[in-house]
């Protein structure tokens, strides 16, 4: 055949351009395509907050939760919502379902609900937040060297310059304080001057009224005037007058002292290596954007606002675009590495034409996976590229079946045209089945739904995708390079080469010794089965150079408190040369600065501390070591130090959830499985998210004596504020941010006993002590009640100690908890790891149906044969008893990414047996005997078989020392399976067709 009577799949300049074309797209998409470090995930997570100050539990439940439970039960797309209430303050968890991608709508449609019940729920400010979920990835401080308010104020600033960025969504600042206007009004005074401080936040509130200004108009102009009842200055706030009762007037400044102040009971604080500081937070807006490329600009921004601020300073602290680039050069690393590898590998085995195309189409498969990625909007992310290097060793194996059959057709003679043509019309279909049995492996990975399997999505797309390429440019680019480069040559006589020799010796013993070969099958089997496993976390760590710890006091415990006891921790952390920075949080936990973090916003007695370690410091053994400090150090609070993690955040390996029954039933249940738990020898850490109560001041009032003094409640209720937190008279809004107006004494009260001996003035101008009018009761009250769709609920959290497995302590102590539920009438729910690992789980075995469907009309349609099909099948569990094997000799726990792995080797294992059966049923068809044919097969694709499984696990081993954590168990998991799968079907597969290719005549011709 001629070159101008080619078949047009091999007209040369027609695959070379195509090639070439998705080739340069493909760099041009890696150098262009949006890019992150992790991939997003759905807007399935949001908070609605309700905001009352002073407004105890039980009336806030009542009055806001309950009404607001009611609602959200009526919305089907929500899977769970639990409340967490607190005196003045709840905030309420919202979950989608996890089948809901489109979740705008839902969001809207909660919205608008909340906002119809909004006028019922007045005066408790209520908000909907439905992006909590973004990463808070950038936080920066602020130094002005004048105090925390110059901070504040600065910062301020600042977060409206960076929010002038197109790529920033948001900035929010951190451990900024609440700002105040103090008016210092004494006793002393009051008793001076006959002022009520009642009368002074009345007064001033009245000068700061709205109120519309007049405007003047007339035929040529409109002009208005200055509102006449704003404050708008702090002179004009001392320059107050106030009438005493005598009606003498009196400037508000020579009575009381006015400056700014910071709100006492602030509830956040953030200290950066011992000093206090106030941050921003920048959230990056996700899939859209060049993350490395916009924390570029970021910090050129941040450059020319330290230049046009001097001496005024904004650090950088925690940068997730340096982490973004570090991922990626990682991976990418690693994808290089592993391309080479196969090169050699396939130079080694394979003559040097024919690796060096077999190499060529490497780069062109993945290059072009990539820019057709690209072209439909994919995000550049560490599973993208986990994918093509997943795909590394799988996109050869067509390339090379196709190579060594163009290479066999030469050697008999065939020209370099005809040869590559014949090669094709013989492996077009095996060729075919094979690629669909690989995809069929990756089908439930991706029609899986929920938050696990949104985390791992571009894998099987960039998997596919390689694959499907993969067989496409066997049957074009390597036939025609091949029409190029290749050479007829001396025929190969694979009978002599030492592989061959090898593969026939395996082939006689097998059909030689049937009894011996299986015997030695099983027991090889038993044996890697009962390799001891590895116990830890079902989602591995992450490898930044960052860890961080959790602090959590009694309910009840002030912020100053909190602070104190972490700032100890944190200047305990300087003392270890290993830890470079530290940054504390106070009052809550923090910025989510890796997508996985749990939250806990407003909390007074939370505290969390991250730190940044060296480079080459093994992050897991500083926080080992520092565990078993605070267990001795800290007995009597919960502090645990905790590395990044992947998955979904949680706040323990175990938790259970106690639901229903009295309130009695409730606690004694719940505290009865606090017991179990906290008494099991592989648990630590053992803690409530409940209190057992804290004390509740109440005032008794009597009614007949406020009546004869002729005061009301109201009043009462003005002078405490007043003598304690403030008494709250306006806010003003002439700065950057409101500021509330507070009159308090100078020197506030902080006990009750004194709080009862307030000198209250009547409306004869007389004074009596508070006392006279109310008595204090103290009763006991909980700190917090949680709820969990709409029921009560209490929640335990405990740790697992190291090399001990959650499931296996849940196991031992199912029994238990289950008599525990039915004593007290109550419902058990866990959390947790078990739960999301559970659900990850579930939501790939869903899918799975699919993928065992699509490999089976692969099978049946290349051989039309339920044996066969089940024979080739068999090379599945062959392969999965590898992983774990392997998983155990290498101390890796079998894991999330391990499954992955598994389920990537149910497509690849396959494949020997195919090439096997065919091989054999192309020999029945020549005439050869079942045994000869048989042994002739093992014999001519051993090499091809040796050679795809060598450049898979080749392709797979720079994983195994990736500097991620994520990737090992996933390498290593595919790496064992290939190895027991290729040794046993080798051994295995010619018995087995000894034993169904019965009638030699009539079983081709069914075959075929």
């Amino acid at each position: 055949m001629s070159m101008s009577q080619t078949k047009w799949y091999l007209q040369a300049r027609l695959v070379l351009g195509i090639v070439a074309i998705l080739t340069i797209t493909g760099l041009v998409a890696w150098h262009s395509a949006n890019e992150q470090e992790d991939p997003s995930f759905p807007y399935r997570n949001g908070m609605i907050l309700l905001v009352k100050p002073g407004m105890d539990i039980t009336q806030l439940t009542d009055e806001g939760v309950r009404p607001i439970e009611r609602v959200l039960s009526e919305i089907d797309e929500i899977q769970t919502f639990s409340a967490r209430i607190k005196q003045g303050y709840a905030n309420i968890d919202l979950e989608l379902k996890e089948h809901i991608y489109d979740t705008d709508p839902i969001w809207q449609r909660i919205k608008d609900r909340i906002r119809q019940l909004e006028p019922q729920l007045n005066p408790i400010n209520i908000s909907v937040h439905d992006r909590i979920q973004d990463t808070q990835g950038i936080v920066l401080s602020i130094s002005t060297g004048n105090g925390i308010l110059h901070d504040h104020r600065f910062a301020l600033k600042i977060k409206d310059e960076l929010l002038s960025l197109s790529d920033v969504r948001t900035a929010t600042l951190i451990g900024a304080p609440k700002e105040q206007l103090q008016i210092a009004y004494s006793a002393q005074s009051m008793r001076e001057t006959g002022i009520t401080p009642t009368k002074i936040a009345k007064h001033v509130a009245q000068l700061n009224t709205e109120a519309t200004p007049p405007i003047l108009q007339n035929g040529s102009f409109t002009t208005g005037f200055n509102s006449l009842t704003r404050i708008s200055t702090l002179d004009k706030v001392k320059g107050t007058q106030i009438f005493s009762p005598n009606g003498s007037a009196m400037v508000l400044a020579n009575i009381a002292d006015v400056a700014y102040r910071i709100d006492p009971i602030s509830n956040e604080q953030f200290w950066i290596n011992g000093k206090r500081t106030v941050g921003i937070a920048l959230t990056l807006p996700p899939d859209t954007i060049q993350v490395t490329a916009v924390g570029a600009r970021i910090k050129q921004k941040i450059a020319r606002l330290n230049h046009q601020y001097a001496p005024f300073k904004v650090h950088v602290h925690l940068f997730q675009p340096d982490w973004t680039q570090k991922r990626r050069s990682s991976l990418l690393t690693s994808l290089l590495v592993s391309c080479l590898g196969v090169t050699v590998v396939l130079m080694c085995l394979m003559s040097f034409r024919s690796a060096l195309i077999v190499s060529v189409s490497i780069p062109a498969i993945a290059l072009s996976a990539l820019g057709i990625f690209g072209m439909f909007g994919g995000v550049i992310h560490q599973m993208t590229i986990a994918g093509l290097v997943l795909s590394l060793g799988l996109m050869v194996d067509n390339s090379i079946v196709t190579a060594e059959r163009i290479v066999h057709h030469l050697e008999q003679g065939a020209s370099r045209v005809a040869a590559p043509l014949m090669a094709i019309r013989e492996l077009y279909k095996p060729l075919a089945t094979a690629t669909l049995t690989t995809i069929a492996a990756f089908i439930p990975m991706l029609l899986s739904k929920g938050n696990v399997a949104d985390f791992i999505a571009t894998i099987p797309v960039l998997v596919i995708m390689c694959i499907v390429l993969s067989y496409l440019i066997s049957l074009s680019l390597v036939p025609v390079m091949s029409m190029f480069f290749a050479r007829n040559s001396k025929p190969y006589r694979t009978t002599n080469h030492p592989l061959s020799t090898v593969a026939k010796g395996i082939a006689l013993w097998s059909l030689k010794y049937p009894k011996s070969t299986l015997t030695m099958t099983v027991v090889f089997i038993v044996l890697i089965m009962n390799l001891p496993s590895s116990h830890g976390e079902f989602f591995p760590k992450t490898s930044r150079n960052q860890a961080y710890i959790d602090i959590q006091l009694p309910f009840g415990t002030s912020v100053d408190e909190t602070t104190r006891i972490a700032k100890h921790i944190a200047h305990k952390l300087k003392g270890n040369d290993k830890i470079t920075h530290t940054y504390l949080f106070s009052g809550n936990s923090g910025p989510r600065f890796y997508y996985n973090l749990a939250q806990q916003p407003n909390e007074s007695h939370i505290a969390r501390i991250v730190f940044e370690t060296t480079p080459d410091t093994l992050v897991s053994s500083i926080v080992e070591h520092l565990n078993k400090q605070f267990v001795v150090q800290y007995s009597d609070f919960i502090v645990i130090a905790r590395e990044l993690g992947q998955g979904p955040p949680i706040s323990s390996p175990i938790e259970l959830r106690v639901l229903g029954g009295s309130e009695y039933a409730n606690l004694a249940a719940s505290e009865a499985i606090y017991s179990l738990l906290s008494q099991h020898l592989d648990t630590q850490n053992t803690r409530r998210n409940y209190g057992l109560g804290k004390p509740q001041l109440a005032l008794s009032i009597n009614k007949q004596q406020l009546q004869l003094s002729q005061l009301t409640e109201h009043d009462l209720n003005s002078y405490l504020a007043w003598q304690s937190s403030g008494l709250t008279a306006t806010t003003l809004n002439y700065t950057t941010n409101p500021v509330d107006l507070v009159i308090t004494v100078p020197k506030p009260v902080n006990n009750s006993t004194e709080l009862l001996n307030t000198q209250v003035m009547m409306q004869d101008n007389r004074f009596i002590p508070l006392s006279l009018l109310a008595e204090q009761i103290v009763t006991a009250a909980p700190p917090v009640i949680t709820r969990y769709n709409g029921f009560y609920a209490r929640t335990l959290f405990a740790d697992v100690r190291h090399n001990a497995d959650e499931e296996d302590i849940i196991d031992d102590l199912q029994g238990q908890i289950n008599d525990l539920a039915k004593q007290y009438g109550v419902t058990i729910k866990f959390g947790g790891e078990a739960q999301e690992s559970s659900q990850a789980n579930n939501a790939l075995l869903v899918a799975m149906p699919a993928g065992i469907v699509l490999l089976f009309i692969a099978l049946i349609l290349q051989f039309n044969s339920y044996r066969l099909s089940l024979l080739v099948m068999l090379s599945i569990p062959m392969g999965i008893i590898g992983a774990p094997a392997m998983l155990s000799l290498v101390n890796i726990p079998f894991g999330f990414m391990s499954i992955l792995g598994v389920l990537a080797l149910t497509g690849i294992v396959v494949n020997t047996g195919i090439i096997l059966i065919e091989s054999a049923i192309n020999g029945l068809k020549a005439g050869l005997s079942k045994e000869l044919a048989i042994t002739t097969a093992v014999q001519q694709r051993f090499r091809p078989i040796l050679l795809t499984t060598t450049t898979t696990i080749v392709g797979m081993l720079p994983l195994t020392s990736s500097q991620s954590p994520l990737w090992p168990p996933l390498a290593w998991a595919v790496i064992g399976g290939l190895i027991t799968s290729t040794a046993l079907m080798m051994f295995v597969m010619p018995l087995a067709l000894n034993l169904l290719l019965e009638n030699t005549v009539s079983e081709v011709e069914t075959l075929k």
